[in-house]
């Protein structure tokens, strides 16, 4: 048993184990790729071993455009984890 409790609350699932939610988007983002929707991509995440992963693949020529996402993305990722679930 961990004594680690994350931020809003929640003991963090067990490392190392495969978790389906994001091997299933991580395909999704595969076959828009293949199917030519997916043009440029930037990511982070986490390793089991608590190493950062960072992933950039194609090229958005809107520089602003894609510094818009990533700040949407930023204000997505509080709202999803301090938003309580009703």
């Amino acid at each position: 048993m961990s004594n680690v409790i994350s931020l809003n609350g929640l003991t963090p699932s067990k490392c190392g184990e495969p978790q389906a939610g994001l091997i299933q988007v991580l395909e999704e983002l595969v076959e828009m790729a293949k199917a030519g929707q997916l043009q440029s991509f930037v990511g982070t995440g986490f390793a089991s071993d608590g190493g950062r992963v960072s992933a950039w693949g194609g090229h958005h020529e809107n520089v602003y455009e894609m510094l818009g996402a990533l700040t949407w993305l930023q204000h997505e990722y509080v709202d999803r984890t301090t938003t309580e679930d009703d």
